[in-house]
């Protein structure tokens, strides 16, 4: 069985098992289509439930509702994505009433609603995060252990050395390529969110 990580939040990694992929085997869905947004939607998923498994079976409904009704959405790119975020975002409402998860979600945010401002900005987080996940998936295992322990970890770069048995000076060298890599690779639309998340 293979899994893949998922970064959800600067200091926390929540893994989802690509096995979802087999569960969908029994449904005609457009498998380029699964593939290119599976994972930005179980990032928004997951921001709202907290809950790996659940965030999974969101998305898969999510895109059998989209399948059973296809013909009812207009056959560009934008109009699937906003049916496929839209479906889960009102299948979380629902689950509400009567999953304490997602109780708790909206008893801390002090919500009876989601509110289109958070949905926009959950929808570009999750992207973000799908979006740095792939970059960082490129980069050699020592580039990448020394980027999530120095910016999601926040360790020193002495705490990375003792951590990696490196020197300091190889820690240096390594975020530097590891950051030179985000900066070649990631959407210009995202690199004040990354500078925010991982700078400020």
């Amino acid at each position: 069985m293979r899994y893949c990580w998922r970064i959800i939040h600067k200091n926390q990694f929540v893994l989802f098992n690509r096995a979802s992929y087999l569960k969908m085997s029994n449904i005609n869905i457009d498998r380029e289509l699964f593939g290119k947004y599976y994972k930005a939607l179980c990032y928004y998923a997951w921001d709202m439930v907290k809950d790996t498994d659940v965030a999974e079976d969101l998305v898969q409904d999510a895109f059998t509702a989209y399948w059973n009704h296809r013909d009812e959405v207009a056959n560009e790119e934008q109009s699937i994505k906003a049916f496929l975020y839209s479906s889960i975002r009102n299948a979380v409402f629902n689950r509400s009433r009567h999953q304490k998860v997602v109780d708790k979600y909206f008893s801390r945010l002090g919500l009876t609603e989601l509110e289109e401002a958070d949905y926009d900005r959950k929808i570009i987080t999750a992207e973000f995060y799908a979006e740095l996940n792939r970059i960082l998936s490129t980069l050699p295992t020592g580039c990448r252990q020394v980027f999530h322990l120095s910016y999601m970890e926040e360790l020193s770069n002495q705490q990375v050395a003792d951590e990696l048995h490196i020197s300091i000076n190889t820690v240096k060298t390594q975020k530097q390529r590891a950051l030179k890599v985000i900066r070649q690779n990631l959407n210009p639309e995202f690199m004040v969110l990354f500078l925010t998340l991982y700078f400020c």
